[in-house]
């Protein structure tokens, strides 16, 4: 077995420049890169030069020519089917960013291949790295905050027109705030909660910015767990980065979780507890004067990115299933469908698996 597993990237812009390819290179000891590419030539040399990759291309096929293991897509959501089942065919095992698909019948032809080529897959829900999301999770697994009664993530930034973005080009973003920032935010939740989204509702409006095509700058969505629990996803594209709070709040029958800065891109935020495990009777005075329950988190957190490589790098070695799949990757689709057809109906929505 090869001590290194060898990765290509296809589309070296954008996330893959600015976080994924300088996290591998800097943390990664478990894999190589060896090939990037993407449609734009002189962007791929350039990625390449920067970073000492040895080769670079412009299409698919010749970077899966190469000798590489497996391949990181971080291109637009409407390449990814196409792309997977390219790389699928051609024997590689494949982390892919997310959206994971723009819909149900594109996963379904993903699954397919992959099955086929007996080949490794896993969606980049990277924000599941975070050390203060990992303890969340243990606490809520371990029963801390009782019965989970509410969880909120919001992921927010300023994001004003742009000529040749695709986020805002709807024919291939597939959608604005909540498909680009919000699949992060719902993931979290039912993560943390271990229970899927089983019904939604919302509204979105394309309020401030004007682009080009009708996505959403406004997202403030509503959905039920199946454990019974509501939730609160709330993404913008109108909120100055500055204001941004990227905040996780879990609220049980015995106390609540305030996670502040942590959803992004960084490793890094704050979080704290303030839990009561006692039984209280009914106070009309309804006081408020926690401090003495309040319990700080300081946890040391390291690239999300550069742990998404490492890990998939390990269930390639290993031979073990990746912690995020194609099934996970399916039902997120179909949430996240089921939302912006609750917004156009003007319903609650059950999410159809």
């Amino acid at each position: 077995m090869a001590t290194k597993i060898k990765w290509g990237v296809i589309g070296c812009g954008g996330i893959a420049a600015r976080r994924t390819i300088p996290e591998f290179k800097k943390m990664v000891s478990n894999a190589e890169l060896v090939s990037v590419m993407d449609i734009s030539a002189e962007r791929a040399r350039a990625v390449a030069q920067q970073f000492d990759i040895p080769h670079w291309c412009s299409t698919e096929k010749e970077l899966l020519r190469q000798s590489v293991d497996a391949v990181y897509i971080a291109t637009p959501p409407n390449m990814h089917c196409r792309q997977t089942i390219q790389a699928a065919k051609a024997g590689k095992h494949i982390l892919c960013e997310k959206p994971v698909a723009v819909s149900i019948r594109e996963v379904e032809r993903m699954q397919a291949a992959c099955r086929k080529a007996n080949i490794k897959f896993m969606l980049g829900f990277c924000m599941r790295n975070n050390v203060y999301h990992k303890k969340a999770r243990e606490l809520v697994k371990a029963g801390a905050l009782g019965q989970m009664v509410m969880g909120r993530a919001e992921l927010t930034c300023w994001f004003p027109p742009i000529p040749g973005a695709w986020r805002q080009d709807l024919a291939v973003s597939h959608g604005g705030a909540l498909i680009d920032m919000g699949t992060h935010c719902l993931d979290i939740l039912e993560w943390i909660m271990d229970t899927p989204i089983v019904e939604v509702t919302g509204f979105q409006d394309q309020r401030t910015h004007k682009y080009a095509t009708p996505i959403e700058d406004t997202s403030t969505i509503l959905v039920r767990f199946g454990n019974g629990a509501h939730g609160i996803i709330d993404n913008y594209f109108n909120v100055p980065d500055a204001a941004a709070q990227n905040s996780l709040e879990l609220y049980g029958t015995k106390g609540t979780l305030i996670g502040q800065g942590t959803i992004g891109q960084d490793p890094t935020g704050k979080m704290f507890s303030i839990l009561q495990s006692d039984a209280v009777g009914y106070s009309a005075n309804q006081v408020r004067n926690v401090e003495a329950q309040r319990q700080e988190y300081r946890l040391e957190g390291i690239g999300l990115y550069g742990q998404m490589i490492d890990i998939f790098s390990r269930c390639i070695m290993d031979n073990t299933e990746p912690p995020v799949t194609l099934a996970d990757g399916r039902h997120s689709v179909a949430v996240v469908l089921a939302i912006y057809e609750a917004i156009r109906k003007r319903k609650v929505i059950k999410v159809q698996e």
